[in-house]
């Protein structure tokens, strides 16, 4: 059999990672990262106000740069044999366009426009719409946020595009629609040059736009132009039937054709949410529980259809067919996880490169940068737990499950003219591993058995210290997987099934998803000290400190 190669593309919120696969033979032919260029510069992004925007050009440029990578050893033959290409983005990251889906920061008028560019998923700018939105869900008829975990959030589709469009009359004019980044990267790929052809994807859609087949689809235009008459130029601008990420959206655009040679019959597959194709390259099954954990956590869940579906509360949805075709996919996650440590090492780093810029050189100054947390996890680990350690709360982002909230800031207590930097450190570790405990402890509360927790992403796979707490504080065994680009090994798998070289995603994922590296198991002498510590934690999430 002739090889058949697949890409697969994964853009996160720093850049886009790439693979080549030989489905034949199974193998890793090429890696590629491009990261965005205008994100790297903070252009376009206000933390202070948590607006953080991508310019498109920063997408397209990545795209051709990754492609000229990922290609370079190829002959003309080989990428002839390119049969697919999947993607996966962040969401939810929205995005206004006209009516032939170009985002309205792509036009002249519109170029250094941060509302008319995309809004990325950690943007928290609409917070007040979010509430709007939950406030009228509660009195409608049909309770659109029932498979949104019963609160809809500032991190999401309607949110966004109703601050955007009471912030800026010139978007709001210009709009024809909006599409999510995991919808638009394909369609950009295929070369679609009309709305109404773009297969929109079911994962954004169920998870962050309310869709569901059991109220007809999106909610009804009488729920959103009720929340707010600027919705009214989009009735009938949106769409009805969603897709799965097995399915194909069209063939590759000419432009790659003709600047990479890939055949003209290469398949774009419909796009998807990143940690949703994270967790299926790593392997996820029913009662399997996926945590993709980067900057930020995404929990991962499926249950076959015909199982005892619970609902629930204050998770991010549970969407019929997202994750895995035939299955109902949950999600759930945190809105800062490695951001968190970041943060941390930036508060130490910042003034101390300032106050001797003069005298540390370039390489100085990046071993600062990769050393500094593994110095703060080993001294870390040589502190000795004690249930009245140093506490903190990991709502740095504010928090996203359980039970959306991005008005609440985090917390600590317990310092004192002791505490050293490996203290905090140690506990803003803790923190998350806390938070973590939160979401799959709502998950057993609603009945849904967990039979096995799997970890991917780059903390699970670089940091031995974090895992090990997390182990300890979920009180459960945790598989890391061997790959660091599961997204991107989702994506090869999904493609792979769209063109017809798997009949499913299940026996694709037999074939191509990641191994386990290791195991942490939990220390049990240290259990019990963290469930105590938990206990705490609770209580200091719950305790209001200052009224305003």
């Amino acid at each position: 059999m002739q090889d058949k190669l697949v890409i697969g593309m994964d853009f996160g919120t720093d850049s886009v990672r790439g693979l080549l696969v030989n489905l034949i033979q199974n193998t890793v032919i090429a890696k590629a990262v491009s990261y965005y260029k205008r994100w790297e510069q903070g252009l376009y992004c206000d933390p202070a106000k948590d607006q953080y925007r991508q310019h498109p050009l920063d997408y397209i440029e990545a795209i051709d740069e990754v492609f000229a990578a990922l290609l370079a050893n190829l002959t003309e033959d080989d990428r002839k044999r390119i049969v697919a290409i999947g993607t996966n983005t962040t969401g939810s990251t929205p995005v206004a366009v006209d009516k032939s889906g170009k985002p309205l920061s792509l036009l002249e008028e519109f170029r250094d426009n941060p509302h008319a560019m995309f809004i990325l998923w950690k943007d928290h700018t609409a917070v007040r719409e979010a509430e709007e939105i939950n406030a009228l869900a509660k009195k409608w008829p049909v309770d659109f946020t029932a498979y949104s975990g019963g609160i809809y959030s500032s991190e999401w589709f309607w949110s966004k595009i109703l601050y955007t469009n009471r912030h800026d009359k010139q978007v709001l004019e210009g709009a024809y629609s909006w599409m999510e980044q995991s919808d638009w990267i394909p369609a950009y790929l295929a070369g679609t040059d009309s709305l109404e052809d773009v297969k929109r994807n079911r994962c954004a859609a169920g998870h962050k736009a309310m869709w569901a087949e059991e109220h007809g689809g999106l909610p009804s235009a009488e729920f959103l132009c009720s929340l707010d008459p600027t919705f009214y130029h989009l009735v009938n601008k949106m769409y009805r039937e969603t897709f799965t990420s097995d399915e194909v959206l069209g063939s590759i655009s000419p432009y790659f054709v003709n600047k990479f040679g890939f055949s003209e019959d290469t398949l774009i597959a419909v796009g998807g949410i990143d940690a949703h194709h994270g967790a299926v390259g790593a392997g996820i099954k029913p009662a399997t529980f996926v945590k993709v954990i980067g900057t930020s956590t995404c929990d991962m869940y499926t249950l076959p259809k015909q199982a005892d579906i619970p609902l629930i509360q204050g998770i991010c949805g549970q969407v019929d067919g997202s994750i895995v075709p035939g299955t109902v996919g949950f999600e759930a996650g945190q809105s800062a996880f490695g951001d968190i440590y970041q943060w941390f090492k930036k508060l130490l780093l910042e003034p101390t490169v300032s106050v001797l810029a003069d005298a540390l050189s370039r390489e100085q100054k990046n071993l600062l940068n990769e050393k500094l947390l593994i110095y703060l996890s080993q001294a870390a680990e040589q502190l000795r737990l004690t249930e009245d350690d140093l506490l903190f709360t990991d709502y740095h982002n504010g928090r996203r499950t359980p039970d959306a909230d991005f008005t609440v800031l985090a917390s600590a207590h317990g310092f004192s003219m002791s505490t050293t930097a490996a203290h905090i450190f140690k506990a803003l570790v803790e923190a998350t591993a806390f938070g973590s405990k939160a979401i799959m402890d709502r998950f057993k509360e609603s009945k849904a058995p967990i039979q096995r927790v799997l970890a991917t992403g780059g903390v699970a796979t670089k940091s031995p210290f974090v895992m090990q707490i997390l182990a300890d504080v979920l009180d459960t065994p945790i598989d890391v997987v061997d790959n660091d680009q599961t997204c991107a090994l989702g994506a090869v798998i999904f493609a792979a099934v769209a063109a017809g070289i798997y009949p499913d995603v299940v026996e694709a994922q037999q074939q191509l998803a990641a191994d386990v590296a290791c195991t942490f198991s939990p220390k049990q002498e240290r259990v019990m000290i963290y469930e105590q510590r938990y206990r705490k934690y609770q209580v200091l999430t719950k305790t209001n400190l200052f009224v305003s």
